[in-house]
C-alpha cells in the first residue's frame, strides 16, 4: 500500500504526454537528477509525475539490456501514446481511472474511496477518520493524518479541476479525471456523483468488464455483482442502477460487445465472449480513430 507519494500535486492532462515525450527520448529519464528541468517541471511536481505515469500504469519500471534502471511503456500507455497523447477522449478518461482506482497497491487512497468506502456524502473531517480507521485494519504500519489528508486533498482536486487561469502555467490545465462527473466540486464535504453514460464511454465501461473477467476468471456477471463488486460500475463509476442496466441493454444490442444480457429465476446476468480487454481497447481507439 503507498501513500503520500504524488508529493500533493494531482495530476494534469498534459502531464502525461510529456512523460510519454521524455521517456522515447531517454527511457532513464525519471532517474535523471535533472530530468525536470528537461520537462519543463518543477523538482517536486516531475516526482509527483512519476509516481502517477506508474499508479495509472501507463509506464512500468524495468531493466535494461545493461541492467540499469528504465521506464517502458505499458499495453495501455502505447494506446495513449498511438491514439491519445493528449487525453481528448472520455474513453482515455475513463480507462485512466478504472485503472486508477484499482490499482490498491500503489493508489491506495483512490482504491478505498471507489470501492470500499460506501458514503455517498461525508465531511472532509468524517472522511478523513474513516480512512484513517481503515489504514489500521489493513495496513501493517501506520500512517500519519497529515500524509492521508493529502491523500485525500489530492483526490478531490484530481476529479473537480477544470480549467483555471493562474500566475503557474502549470496550473492552467485541467485534470483527466475532471471531465468524469464523479465527484461534486465542494469545499467542506466529498460527494460522489452518478454520472450520465456519455460521460463515461461504453468502451471503457466493457474493458474495466473483460479486465475484471480476466482476472477473476469468469464468463459471467450478474447485475448485481456489477451494482455492488468493487472495481466494477457501481462502485467504481457510481452508476446507479437504472444506469447499469441502460448500459447492459446497450452492451447487447451492439455487435462491438460479444454478449448477452439474460434473466434467470428473477436473477439478471451478463454472459460474455471474454477476449484481452487490450486487444479489446486497440479496436476501440481504432474504430474511434476512423471517425
Amino acid at each position: 500500500m503507498k501513500f503520500g507519494h504524488h508529493q500533493s500535486f494531482y495530476l494534469r492532462v498534459n502531464w502525461l504526454s510529456k512523460a510519454i515525450k521524455m521517456l522515447k527520448d531517454d527511457p532513464q529519464f525519471f532517474y535523471d537528477e535533472f530530468g525536470f528541468e528537461k520537462i519543463g517541471l518543477g523538482r517536486n511536481m516531475a516526482k509527483s509525475l512519476r509516481y502517477w505515469v506508474l499508479a495509472t500504469t501507463v509506464m512500468k519500471e524495468g531493466k535494461d539490456d545493461h541492467q540499469k534502471p528504465i521506464h517502458r511503456l505499458t499495453e495501455f500507455g502505447t494506446l495513449v501514446s498511438h491514439y491519445d497523447r493528449f487525453i481528448r477522449l472520455s474513453l482515455t478518461s475513463a480507462v485512466l481511472h478504472y485503472l486508477l482506482a484499482s490499482n490498491k497497491d500503489q493508489a491506495t487512497t483512490w482504491y478505498w474511496y471507489f470501492n470500499e468506502y460506501g458514503h455517498r456524502s461525508s465531511t472532509n473531517e468524517d472522511l478523513l477518520a474513516a480512512l484513517n480507521v481503515w489504514v489500521m485494519q489493513h495496513h501493517n504500519r501506520s500512517i500519519s493524518a497529515n500524509t492521508l489528508k493529502r491523500d485525500l486533498d489530492c483526490l478531490k482536486l484530481m476529479y473537480t479541476s477544470h480549467i483555471r487561469y493562474e500566475d503557474d502555467p502549470e496550473d492552467v490545465v485541467a485534470s483527466p479525471l475532471s471531465g468524469l462527473g464523479l465527484l461534486y466540486d465542494t469545499k467542506e464535504k466529498f460527494v460522489k456523483h452518478s454520472p450520465g453514460l456519455q460521460q463515461i464511454d461504453l468502451d471503457a465501461l466493457y474493458f474495466g468488464l473483460l479486465d475484471y473477467c480476466h482476472q477473476y476468471q469468469v464468463d459471467s456477471v450478474t447485475l448485481e455483482e456489477i451494482q455492488v463488486k468493487p472495481t466494477l460500475w457501481g462502485k467504481l463509476f457510481h452508476l446507479s442502477s437504472n444506469h447499469i442496466l441502460e448500459a447492459l441493454e446497450l452492451l447487447h444490442a451492439n455487435p462491438h460487445y460479444p454478449v448477452s444480457f439474460v434473466r434467470t429465476n428473477q436473477i439478471y446476468s451478463l454472459n460474455i465472449d471474454v477476449e484481452d480487454a487490450y486487444a479489446f481497447l486497440r479496436k476501440a481507439y481504432e474504430r474511434k480513430a476512423a471517425y
